[in-house]
C-alpha cells in the first residue's frame, strides 16, 4: 500500500510540472507548415521527399554536397560517388520513388548505390516469393548492374528496429543481404544529422526555419520533444527523495504488465460489447498472442491481434497487425465462402463511400481513428491513441465508437 500511496504523490507532482510545460507550450509559436499540408506519419510525401531535398546536391538548398556528406558520415557509410554522375531519388525534377525504393543514391559510373527503406508505422510489404528488401536490392543488381559489394542498405525506422526476416531472406536469392542491412532511426541518426544541418544554413533563414520545423515533427514522433529545462525539472523531481526514486522504479518495472492488461482488457471488453449488440464471435484474441506481443523477443513478438465476428451474415474482421494501425473490414478469402451478392453490395458501398478502401486481400477495410491522435497500434504504447487505452473510461469510449462504425456499415449494406 505504501508504494501505491507514494506513486499517487509522485504523479500529483508530475501533473503540476506537466501542466506548467503545457501552459508554456500554449504561448509558443507552434505553426508548422509540414503538419498543415501532410500527415505526420506520411513516409513518402513528407519524410522521404524532405530528406532527399536536403540530400540531393542539386536540391533547392543550393549548398551542394554538404548535407549529403554529413549524412553519410553520420551513418558511417562507405559510399563513394562522383558529384557529376550522382543521381538522388526522389528529387526536385522527378518526385517519384526509384523503382519503389523510398530513398536512393546511385552512381552508374562508379557502380555504387545506397537504398534507404523508410518505415514510420507500416510493416514490410513482402510478396509470396520475395521479401520487400530483397525485391529492391535485386532490382539494383539485375536491372542497374550494380554489384552486390557496391550496394549499401539502410532500414530507417522511428526506433531503429530490424526488418522482418521475410523481407531480407524470403526467396534466399541474396544471402549477403541480411548482414548488409544497417538499421538507423529517426530518434538517433536522423535527429542528430538534422541538428548539424541547421548550423550549415545560418545565413539562409528560410531553409534554416524549414529544417527546424521538420526537426520538431521528428522530435514529436520519437518522444524527444522535451527541452533541456523540462528534462532537468523532471529528473530533479524524481531524484528529490527516496520515495520518488522507488515509486518511479515501481512504475517502470511494472509498465510492461500494465501494457499486457490494457491490451487484454481492450479485446475482452470489445468482445463483450459486440456480443451485447448481437454479433456472433467466431474467433477471438488468445492470451498467448498478447504474451508474445508484450513479452516476446524481436521475432516472436511480431504477432497480429484479431477477432472475427458475424452479424446478418456479414463476416467482419477487427485486426491489429504488428506495427500497423487498428482496422476492420471484410476479408477477401480465397475459399469463396462469401456470397457473390454480398460481394456486389460491398463493392457498391466502397465506390459510394470514400471512407472505405479495398485491395487484393480485403473487399473493404477502414482504419480506426478520425485523427492521428485516435489511431491505435498495440505494439506502440508511445503513441497517444494506444497509451490512453490504459484509462478504462477512454477504452470504453473507443470500443463503443468502433462497434458503432461496424454496426453502421452493416446497416448500410442492407440498403443495397
Amino acid at each position: 500500500m505504501d508504494d501505491i500511496k507514494n506513486i499517487k504523490y509522485l504523479l500529483r507532482d508530475i501533473n503540476v510540472v506537466r501542466k506548467k510545460f503545457e501552459e508554456r507550450k500554449k504561448n509558443e509559436d507552434n505553426f508548422n507548415v509540414f503538419t498543415i499540408l501532410r500527415k505526420e506519419s506520411d513516409e513518402v510525401y513528407l519524410h522521404s521527399r524532405f530528406l532527399t531535398a536536403l540530400l540531393d546536391p542539386n536540391g533547392p538548398h543550393r549548398l551542394g554536397t554538404i548535407f549529403l556528406n554529413s549524412f553519410l558520415d553520420r551513418v558511417e557509410s562507405d559510399f563513394e560517388y562522383n558529384e557529376k554522375s550522382l543521381e538522388v531519388y526522389p528529387n526536385n525534377q522527378n518526385r517519384s520513388e526509384y523503382k519503389e525504393i523510398d530513398i536512393c543514391f546511385i552512381d552508374r559510373i562508379v557502380q555504387k548505390a545506397v537504398m534507404v527503406e523508410n518505415k514510420i508505422y507500416h510493416r514490410d510489404t513482402n510478396h509470396e516469393d520475395k521479401g520487400q528488401l530483397e525485391n529492391y536490392y535485386g532490382r539494383l543488381i539485375e536491372e542497374d548492374n550494380i554489384p552486390e559489394d557496391g550496394i549499401e542498405v539502410y532500414y530507417l525506422t522511428l526506433d531503429g528496429h530490424k526488418p522482418s526476416e521475410e523481407s531480407v531472406k524470403l526467396s534466399g536469392r541474396y544471402p549477403k543481404l541480411e548482414d548488409k542491412v544497417k538499421c538507423i532511426s529517426y530518434s538517433a541518426e536522423i535527429l542528430e544529422w538534422l541538428r548539424t544541418t541547421v548550423k550549415e544554413c545560418y545565413n539562409r533563414p528560410s531553409l534554416r526555419e524549414s529544417i527546424i520545423q521538420y526537426i520538431k515533427i521528428v522530435e514529436n514522433m520519437t518522444n524527444n520533444d522535451l527541452n533541456v529545462d523540462e528534462i532537468k525539472e523532471l529528473s530533479n523531481l524524481i531524484g528529490q527523495n527516496e520515495d520518488n526514486l522507488q515509486s518511479t522504479r515501481v512504475l517502470l518495472d511494472n509498465f510492461i504488465h500494465i501494457k499486457w492488461h490494457t491490451i487484454h482488457d481492450f479485446w475482452e471488453e470489445l468482445t463483450e460489447e459486440l456480443t451485447d449488440r448481437g454479433f456472433k464471435v467466431q474467433y477471438q484474441v488468445e492470451n498467448e498472442d498478447i504474451d508474445y506481443l508484450v513479452h516476446g523477443n524481436q521475432k516472436t513478438r511480431k504477432v497480429d491481434l484479431e477477432i472475427e465476428i458475424k452479424n446478418k451474415n456479414v463476416p467482419i474482421w477487427i485486426k491489429d497487425e504488428y506495427d500497423e494501425w487498428l482496422f476492420w473490414g471484410v476479408y477477401n478469402d480465397e475459399e469463396n465462402t462469401i456470397p457473390k451478392i454480398l460481394i456486389s453490395k460491398i463493392n457498391k458501398l466502397v465506390s459510394e463511400y470514400r471512407e472505405f478502401e479495398s485491395d487484393e486481400y480485403w473487399l473493404c477495410y477502414k482504419f480506426f481513428g478520425d485523427i492521428e491522435q485516435e489511431k491505435i497500434c498495440f505494439s506502440n504504447f508511445s503513441h497517444e491513441g494506444t497509451f490512453k487505452l490504459i484509462s478504462a473510461k477512454y477504452r470504453k469510449e473507443v470500443i463503443v465508437k468502433l462497434v458503432n462504425q461496424v454496426d453502421d456499415f452493416i446497416n448500410k449494406l442492407q440498403k443495397y
